[in-house]
């Protein structure tokens, strides 16, 4: 790979450079910067927005600005004034010259400069039939969105293993989808249809190369005949810059991008007085300027075009769905403890053990209800959820996803154990959430860490 041209495909083992592959996209475009746009946007800096002027006789004039290019740059370059058809000197005048281009930039570097940057992000054009799919605002009335009205289930052939097996079927002329509908929203119910409601969509990246930086540095003479106009000049420089504690300007270009310009200190005087005996008075002081640049989009003869268009995928699921029977315990995790009482044994732990942590803004409380169908008192875990960290304070919950089957009645019902409680003795029991009873399952009691 010689330039960046020339590396088209992706690989794992150099840094993308944004051109890669040929998904351009056909719809969107973005102004170029280039060296041009900082010359004419510092060139307006002088020509429009600092007040230069000068009074002819009772009228009030704007100081001509000029960028020197070709003679006028030859001309200047020998410290020489500009003259008119007549040959009478132009003055007042400004002249610029850009001196040089440096292609590292000390001042305004930014990021985006190793990696392609995300500069746009919008909805793809398929993303308006995977909405008809998804369906959001739950209509059901509406025959080019997805509904389970819309499905038709026939009833097939019957297996005593298997139990019945069905097809299915769309209506004529409708959307039908055997996905998950999802949960309507609370503002979908409510009629607040024409809200927004970003979140499962289909996105367009649109991706462009890393940024290249350079540096700017332009020569500005300040020409005239007279000291006093020099001196209205200078003081309507020094007196513009945008930072009172910095002599920096902001410049826009016409396409809406800016830089900043960094104006140096010293204002060299070369005036003539010494031998304007025989030359015609003339004033003249020159300062430099820095503008650190950017180029984006580059607009010259063969460049290729930059944009590159990716899209997201909404449902990619890899997925097994296998009950082990195993527990789910709740990590009870807040902010580090601050007490060294529990670090005495932290270097027997293992590597995924869970740290010593305090839980802040809430405790562990037992509160006791009345259930009405034991006609007695059951003692409740409250465990009271707190702010800071995300942690639940108390002792950890610990649950089982299997269906586990009541010893007295012989009854099977799927919700976990929930319930822990502790006697006064230092036994631990547990209680079925539904009936209140003590669980004897004792093989599945003895995979719980105590």
């Amino acid at each position: 790979m010689s330039t960046r041209y020339t590396k088209t495909i992706s690989d794992d083992v150099s840094v993308p450079t944004g051109l890669e592959g040929t998904n351009v996209p056909d719809d969107f475009s973005l102004p170029s910067c280039t060296i041009e746009d900082i010359d004419r946007a510092f060139f307006n800096l002088f020509n429009e927005e600092i007040p230069f002027f000068y009074k002819l006789q009772k009228d009030t004039r704007r100081i001509p600005v000029i960028f020197a290019t070709g003679e006028r740059f030859a001309i200047l370059r020998r410290k020489r004034p500009l003259r008119d058809n007549s040959g009478a000197l132009i003055l007042p005048l400004i002249s610029m010259m850009r001196t040089t281009v440096t292609q590292d930039s000390t001042k305004g570097s930014m990021p985006g400069q190793n990696a392609p940057m995300v500069i746009k992000k919008r909805l793809s054009k398929d993303d308006v039939n995977y909405q008809r799919i998804l369906n959001k605002d739950g209509l059901k009335n509406q025959d080019n969105v997805a509904s389970p009205t819309h499905v038709l289930r026939d009833p097939g052939m019957y297996t005593a293993a298997s139990g019945s097996i069905q097809s299915y079927s769309t209506k004529p002329g409708t959307v039908g989808t055997r996905r998950r509908q999802p949960v309507v929203g609370l503002r979908a119910r409510q009629g607040q249809l024409l809200r927004n409601n970003i979140g499962r969509n289909i996105y367009e990246i649109i991706t462009i190369p890393p940024t290249k930086f350079f540096t700017v540095t332009y020569e500005v003479t300040f020409w005239a005949q007279y000291t006093q106009q020099m001196n209205e000049m200078m003081m309507a420089l020094m007196s513009s810059y945008q930072d009172n504690n910095q002599r920096t300007f902001r410049i826009e270009s016409d396409k809406g991008y800016w830089f900043v310009a960094y104006v140096n200190a010293d204002i060299t005087s070369a005036t003539n007085f010494d031998d304007f005996a025989d030359n015609e008075r003339l004033v003249r002081y020159s300062f430099n300027a820095e503008v650190p640049g950017y180029i984006i989009n580059p607009d010259f003869t063969g460049a290729p075009v930059p944009f590159r268009s990716f899209t997201t995928s909404p449902d990619v699921v890899f997925e097994i769905i296998e009950n082990k029977n195993d527990l789910q315990q709740t990590v009870v995790n807040g902010p580090p403890s601050g007490d060294p009482s529990k670090y005495i044994l932290d270097d027997l732990d293992e590597w995924d053990s869970d740290y010593p942590a305090d839980a802040i803004g809430g405790g562990h409380a037992i509160a006791s209800s009345f259930d009405a169908n034991l006609k007695k008192g059951v003692a409740v875990n409250n465990h009271k959820t707190v702010n800071v960290g995300g942690a639940v304070a108390g002792k950890s919950l610990v649950s089982s996803p299997k269906i586990l089957t009541d010893p007295f009645t012989g009854k099977k019902y799927k919700d976990p154990l929930k319930a822990r409680a502790s006697t006064r003795k230092g036994e631990t029991i547990f209680k079925d959430p539904n009936t209140g009873k003590i669980n004897t399952d004792f093989e599945f009691l003895e995979n719980l860490d105590m």
